[in-house]
């Protein structure tokens, strides 16, 4: 098997050490700006400082994660408020701050729960619709808010304790980022923003990662909006909610690239900084140049101007460039290569059912998917589906690995019922899968699709550790040659290959495969046909494979499965179920069959 991918991971230089070095240079500079600069550099400098906690915050949830949190300003307003209301009210400062990081936390959970309900545009607005709200409810809860009047808060010079506390904060976003991109945690965040039914089906659980991430996004918010109000010493409904300034931190991270490591950081250098250079120079147009820089990266540099082809070709603007995967690729140290894959060899008893249907109807509306199948496959066996388009073949693999709740009907896998399971509990029962149109995280590297799985299987694994054990699949799969490449660079039958490595990287007992060898040469077909011999005779995994070659199936199955619009027609042996007279009336041509090898479909 080719070795060649290794040779594709960057390897550790003094890069990283450079790194530090200039980040420690900057962070000195920053620190020494109180002593030596005057009042108008401080009040700039704080004013960066904010504007990049509330956009690395917001990225979190957008860069990361793939929602678009266009009311992330809420958890900043709310913040300032919060301590606002406890600092006049006589409590000291640091407990004021911690006040509000406790309120705006809870907010955050409590929102979470009807917003994650909600998918792309619909999640958008809204979050955005959160902001007048809060608004409206600035001003007329007057006695807690004092309404259009705003809250005064005691007068003091607290510009630069405001500033040094700003900074910190700025400090302990930035190595929260880089963590959340070390651990499994951030691995969650990725591939949600990529596909969220797959994400469940590897087994990575999604409501706590997204609640989560909403309550750590909203921390940081808050601490920002506390930091402001105490250095104003003011606050109103306006300021802290307004739509005319609650946007300007999203702008500035997606003008140089959401989801980026440098990205917020760049965004809101460059742009606070022309946003200033405007207001001194060019009075009455600042506001519309400003918007017209913005709108000209979106439409000429989609997804920021850091990830524009011209950067990467400069020497020092590419290192700004890089995914968050290509650094992670410099940790990740040499691993043992083996022929033989990380799974433990299942003792099938042939007699004992692994997947048990009673029943199973999965209706829409008035159409029935799925009508009343009942079946049983037993440990160790290869099981072929067939049926034509629309039969309920993709459908009753939705019900199995949990996609889909049936309407009726049980389905029970090793005598256990699957009802009370989420997909990504069923995916660690040992249910893998592949999809009939492959479904790989696509902005992910063919290592770390496959290393998901080994992350958040019933035995979750260290990233590291899930990383290296990922290449034993890759070589298996004869991806290795692609291994540190984005998944949407690969051809549709490299995806097929991907896919059904991470479900194997599962670790299934049971492991379904939706059509994988369509489109195939006859030599790759013979080649998964070896796979999936393989993986039941060495591993004792239980096959139900969906394929309409014909000539595929009848080299490895033990028995076929008929589907006919949702009812099950015909279950038996190979020779059997080719000659029943319902499985030949479905197909046009049965005739042909025994000649071209292929069921029409």
């Amino acid at each position: 098997m080719s070795t060649t991918g290794s040779a594709r991971l960057p390897t550790k230089t003094s890069g990283g050490a450079v790194g530090w070095l200039c980040a420690g240079l900057v962070i000195a500079a920053l620190l020494a700006l109180p002593f030596v600069g005057n009042s108008y550099l401080l009040t700039f400098g704080f004013a960066v400082l904010i504007a990049y906690i509330l956009g690395q915050s917001w990225d979190w949830v957008a860069g990361e994660m793939g929602y678009v949190n266009l009311g992330h300003y809420i958890f900043y307003g709310f913040g300032a408020y919060a301590f606002s209301i406890a600092l006049v009210s006589g409590w000291s400062m640091p407990v004021s701050l911690v006040f509000a990081l406790a309120v705006t936390g809870l907010l955050a959970l409590l929102l979470a729960v009807p917003l994650f309900r909600l998918h792309g545009d619909y999640f958008a607005f809204a979050t955005l619709a959160l902001l007048p709200l809060m608004e409206v409810l600035a001003y007329n809860l007057t006695p807690i808010t004092k309404g259009a009047d705003g809250i005064v808060l005691p007068v003091a010079q607290v510009l630069t304790p405001a500033y040094l506390s700003a900074l910190a904060v700025c400090v302990i976003a930035f190595i929260a980022t880089l963590r959340i991109n070390q651990i499994r945690f951030g691995y969650a965040l990725k591939s949600i923003r990529n596909d969220e039914q797959v994400a469940e089906t590897v087994g990575v659980r999604i409501a706590p990662v997204k609640r989560l991430v909403l309550v750590i996004s909203a921390l940081f918010g808050a601490a920002a909006g506390a930091l402001q109000a105490w250095q104003m010493s003011y606050i109103d409904p306006a300021t802290v909610f307004g739509l005319n300034v609650s946007l300007v931190p999203i702008a500035m991270v997606l003008f140089a690239g959401s989801g980026l490591r440098f990205g917020p950081l760049v965004g809101v250098l460059l742009l606070a900084s022309m946003q200033q250079w405007l207001l001194v120079n060019i009075q009455g147009y600042q506001a519309t140049l400003y918007g017209l820089t913005i709108l000209l990266i979106g439409r000429f540099m989609p997804g920021g101007f850091l990830r524009a082809k011209w950067v990467k070709q400069v020497p020092g603007l590419a290192a700004l460039s890089r995914e968050h995967h290509e650094y992670a690729g410099e940790a990740e140290g040499p691993s043992a290569r083996s022929e033989i894959l990380p799974l433990t060899r299942l003792r099938a008893d042939c007699a004992q059912p692994l997947i048990e249907l009673q029943g199973v109807r999965m209706q829409f509306g008035g159409n029935i998917a799925v009508n009343d199948v009942s079946l049983k496959i037993n440990e160790g066996e290869i099981v072929g589906l067939i049926g034509p388009n629309g039969s309920g073949k993709t459908t009753l693999f939705n019900c199995i690995s949990g996609v889909y709740k049936p309407s009726a009907g049980k389905v029970l896998f090793a005598g256990q019922d699957l009802a009370g399971f989420g997909r990504d509990g069923i995916a660690r029962l040992g249910v893998g899968r592949t999809y009939q149109i492959p479904r790989p995280f696509g902005d992910l590297t063919v290592q770390e699709n496959i290393a998901i799985p080994l992350m958040f299987g019933a035995q979750p694994m260290s990233p590291r550790d899930a990383m290296r054990e990922a290449r034993a699949f890759v070589d298996y799969a004869e991806l290795s040659s692609r291994l540190t490449d984005r998944a949407d660079a690969l051809s549709v039958q490299e995806k097929k290959a991907l896919e059904f490595a991470r479900a194997l990287a599962t670790k299934p007992r049971l492991l379904l495969v939706d059509e994988v060898a369509s489109g195939l040469t006859p030599v790759e077909v013979k080649r998964f046909v070896e796979h999936i011999r393989h993986m039941r005779d060495r591993y004792g995994i239980t096959v139900i494979w969906v394929e309409h070659i014909f000539s595929a199936l009848e080299q490895v199955v033990d028995r076929v499965i008929a589907l006919e619009q949702g009812t099950l027609i015909a279950d038996g042996p190979l020779a059997a179920v080719v000659k029943d007279e319902r499985v030949l009336s479905t197909y046009l041509g049965a005739s042909t069959l025994s000649r071209q090898g292929v069921l029409p479909c």
